[in-house]
């Protein structure tokens, strides 16, 4: 068997569960969402760090054109 055949049969047997939830048990359906609350959470923590560092690089780059060097006064 190759990775996509696997992948393929993966993706059913999840096909044939979720479509059975309507009719799981209570314990079935809790423990469902468990895992989409898991999963959801872990691809939120995935993405916040990418796009704090993008942002922070975008302030920097920002900031640093912006800023223009102070010149003395003449007394």
């Amino acid at each position: 068997m190759d990775v996509k055949e696997e992948m393929m049969e993966i993706l059913e047997k999840m096909l044939s569960k979720l479509l059975d939830l309507p009719r799981a048990n209570v314990l079935d359906q809790r423990a469902f969402v468990v895992v989409v609350l898991f999963v959801a959470m872990f691809i939120f923590m995935i993405i916040l760090p990418c796009v704090y560092c993008c942002y922070q690089e975008k302030t920097k780059q920002q900031a640093s054109s912006s800023v223009q060097p102070l010149e003395p006064e003449p007394v």
